[in-house]
């Protein structure tokens, strides 16, 4: 079995077997990837490796810079009424869709986009995108209108786009794969299958797709020096895709674990040939405390002891080698106006006796093992008994949903830059299961910051309303904040200008470029992978 992965990888890979009968072709730049994907149609991705394919291959009316401020994508200017419900979009005239050269992007596009996002018959996760926003969306969901009121073409490349009511990030939402836009006809002749052989309008197209195993994508125009076609290969483990580096059969992976930290910092010869990027992300690992009364951690006090028991043990330096930074608030510190300080002293003598008496079993997935082992330990020596169950993800979002757990391992990775979105958490009217609520936290003063800083179009004004609303959360903890993971990729030398941004799901890879003296393809053929079609 080894060696027959060995043989398809290498054969894959011939970079330099046939370089003497055949000129260098077009740059080839080569990922690793270990996550499976839901779909290659943006109204399906829903998870970080999807969100990072769609994002090549679609686009949408803005996109972030690796600034994280909103700048023109299709849309080459915006107007926003005085009174912030009414936004106007004009488009370049002449965006065309993949094998379509003459047909161009127009407002009808977008505006059927979005109604098949919203639509029940394509039962798309993200159809709650707009819902309360974009006026006329819940009404077009329930069957009650034929459209969406709140969306008119009034030119071909000026669309306007009216609110129910001010919504301060609105512009961020509109940088989500769901409100990409799609080629209506190959999207209506195809149906589901749309996502196997999607159609766009983004820097690449799909030249091969073997699900789970292969899939290239060729720039839609020349644009020396960048990559001129990216191939994506899935690896069943990090060890897996370094030796495969190493062998120079791809260029670039995501992610540290243990086993490769410690590879690499016992040798460091490595770096001869590669080199490795690391940003601190917008996201938090955390531990969900059940909130209500009659759950056994539904006392502040006893939640707020646990925490202080936690937030003592060095985590990032056991358990994540360094790549994450200590979590002291759930936002990240970049969506806050200042950093809350809440009460961290210790726990009075009668507290943590009664949190001795309370049984705990924390859940998690398996990924999170290594560190849910340490908390067992070190609370253990603190005279605290926790069980370990580890579920699986769609078990364990069950379990949540259905509030029977009360003591869990979970992550939240940004959407987009704001803090809205790890506020929507602890809202009130989205407990689980209508919500992300989980923790079933419920606080009017909460709900009443989230809803002031949904009207507020200003974004330093909203981080002021955040670090509030994460004052009451450092207060009640319905949460414990671990840490903020951090992105590590790791580079073969001839790739450059290889994106590096906060928000984990920002991957826009049209501007890497790689060193002239490797520009070889791959010779797919020797692999036994048919040219037809590529």
């Amino acid at each position: 079995m080894r060696y027959r992965w060995w043989k398809t990888l290498s054969l894959l890979s011939l970079f330099l077997a046939g370089c003497e009968q055949s000129p260098p072709s077009p740059p080839f730049l080569r990922i690793g990837l270990f996550s499976p994907y839901t779909s290659l149609d943006p109204i399906y991705a829903r998870d970080q490796v999807s969100v990072w394919l769609v994002q090549q291959i679609f686009r949408g009316l803005v996109r972030h810079d690796s600034a994280l401020a909103i700048v023109p994508d299709l849309a080459q200017r915006w107007e926003i009424s005085s009174d912030g419900l009414r936004y106007r979009f004009f488009l370049h005239p002449r965006i065309p869709y993949h094998g379509h050269p003459q047909r161009y992007v127009t407002a009808s596009d977008i505006i059927y986009s979005w109604h098949r996002l919203a639509s029940p018959k394509w039962s798309s996760p993200g159809s709650y995108l707009f819902r309360g926003l974009i006026r006329g969306w819940e009404a077009y969901q329930k069957g009650v209108c034929d459209t969406i009121a709140g969306l008119r073409a009034l030119h071909d490349t000026l669309l306007e786009v009216e609110l129910q009511a001010p919504y301060g990030p609105f512009l961020h939402l509109l940088t989500l794969p769901y409100a990409f836009v799609v080629l209506p006809e190959a999207a209506e002749a195809q149906g589901r299958a749309f996502g196997r052989t999607p159609m766009g309008c983004g820097e690449f197209a799909v030249e091969y797709h073997d699900p789970g195993r292969l899939l290239v994508l060729r720039r839609t125009f020349p644009a020396p020096p960048a990559a001129q076609k990216i191939l994506f290969r899935w690896f069943p483990n990090r060890l897996w895709a370094w030796e495969a580096l190493r062998r120079g059969e791809i260029d670039a992976f995501e992610g540290i674990d243990p086993a490769l930290h410690y590879l690499l910092q016992r040798d460091s010869s490595w770096k001869a040939f590669a080199y490795q990027i690391e940003t601190p992300q917008l996201g938090t690992e955390y531990l969900g405390l059940d909130t209500r009364p009659e759950s056994p951690l539904g006392d502040p006090a006893l939640r707020r002891a646990l925490r202080w028991l936690i937030w003592r043990l060095p985590l990032t330096e056991v358990v994540y080698q360094g790549h994450a930074t200590s979590a002291q608030t759930f936002l990240p510190p970049l969506l806050l106006a200042y950093i809350p300080t809440g009460d961290t002293s210790a726990p009075d003598s009668a507290t943590l006796r009664r949190l001795r008496q309370v049984p705990l079993t924390l859940y998690a997935a398996p990924a999170f093992r290594e560190l849910c082992e340490y908390l067992q330990l070190q609370l253990q020596k603190a005279g605290i008994s926790v069980t370990l169950e580890y579920l699986m993800g769609p078990s364990l979002r069950e379990f949540l949903s259905k509030g029977q757990i009360h003591f869990w391992k979970a992550s939240w990775l940004a959407d987009f830059p704001d803090g809205e979105n790890f506020l929507i958490l602890f809202e009130s009217t989205q407990v689980a299961p209508a919500g992300p609520n989980t923790t079933r936290y419920a606080n009017p003063t909460m709900d009443s910051l989230i809803a002031a800083s949904r009207r507020l179009t200003e974004a330093q004004a909203r981080k002021y309303l955040y670090a509030r609303a994460e004052s009451l959360l450092q207060c009640e903890v319905p949460v414990i904040p671990l840490y903020h993971g951090h992105s590590v990729w790791t580079l073969r030398h001839r790739v450059r200008n290889f994106p590096k941004s906060p928000l984990p799901v920002w991957l826009p890879l049209h501007a890497v470029e790689l060193s002239p003296e490797e520009l070889h393809d791959v010779h797919l053929s020797h692999a036994g992978i048919s040219q037809k079609g590529l």
